[in-house]
């Protein structure tokens, strides 16, 4: 049996679970079984299943890593590997697919602004190790080219400990309930906007009244909320083709183009009206 190991933050999550079902479904088709891993958004945890995957005999490794590093004691230099959705840093140069996230924030920000907003919040998402991720340095930019003070406290990072929801619902009403004014938050996923959601509700807040609000991912879960919610979509299914793509052709030994970025798109809807 041929297989390919596939490695995720979270299968909790509605992305990554959609990632792994797209490279599944590709793959299957290619005559590959793929082994999929949850880390639980744990560096070491994500560090072993290297090994775990390399014990089994996959023909290589697709990964969504929460690492800011890897090394060849991580990654042994004969496994081929794609990074999908992020990219780490490695003394080998491993192929990957991900959308520029740093320019899609940017995006995002800018239509906060444009909209009016001078209070925006950022929850980035959780990542294992706490390297600064580039939608933070997106949102900077963002703020930056609209006059807008960057404020560290308004960037709320996740422990990684609960749920998305329930994580983003605490840290929003924590900073509303100490009378901070807030008029903008962009999200990490969809699920991270129902808890903004909830915490705004609970102080009286209402989107988009009060407070805009944008979130990644833009699965069918941001249309069916209550505002609809304006998203960033990050194309998964582009992303799922294009990395079975690179580990089909590394597993063949063919040269392999190294940066690859699927392209993301803003879609408006009631949230930011």
């Amino acid at each position: 049996m041929k297989t390919v190991g596939m490695i995720v933050p979270s299968m909790d999550n509605s992305f990554f679970a959609s990632l792994v079902h797209a490279i599944s479904g590709v793959m299957n088709q290619k005559g590959y079984t793929v082994l999929a891993c949850d880390s639980r958004n744990d560096a070491e945890t994500e560090k072993g299943f290297y090994s775990t995957l390399k014990e089994a005999g996959v023909s290589g490794v697709i990964s969504v890593s929460g690492l800011s590093q890897i090394t060849e004691e991580v990654i042994p230099a004969d496994m081929p590997a794609v990074w999908v959705d992020r990219v780490p840093q490695s003394e080998r140069k491993i192929p990957w697919a991900a959308n520029d996230d740093e320019a899609a924030m940017k995006e995002a920000t800018q239509l906060l602004a444009d909209k009016g907003c001078r209070n925006i919040l950022l929850l980035p998402g959780y990542l294992a190790e706490h390297q600064e991720s580039p939608r933070v340095k997106g949102y900077k930019n963002g703020l930056a080219a609209n006059g807008i003070e960057f404020r560290e406290e308004f960037i709320l990072n996740r422990k990684g400990t609960g749920t998305s929801e329930s994580e983003t619902e605490e840290l929003v009403m924590d900073l509303l309930r100490n009378g901070t004014k807030v008029d903008g938050i962009i999200t990490s996923s969809d699920r991270a906007a129902f808890g903004a959601m909830k915490a705004l509700g609970k102080v009286g807040y209402y989107a988009p009244e009060d407070v805009k609000l944008i979130s990644f991912d833009n699965s069918p879960y941001s249309m069916m909320a209550s505002p609809s919610i304006t998203a960033i979509d990050r194309r998964p299914a582009e992303l799922a083709e294009k990395a079975c793509e690179l580990m089909l052709d590394l597993i063949a030994g063919k040269e392999v183009q190294t940066e690859n970025i699927i392209e993301v798109s803003l879609v408006e809807r009631d949230s930011t009206r």
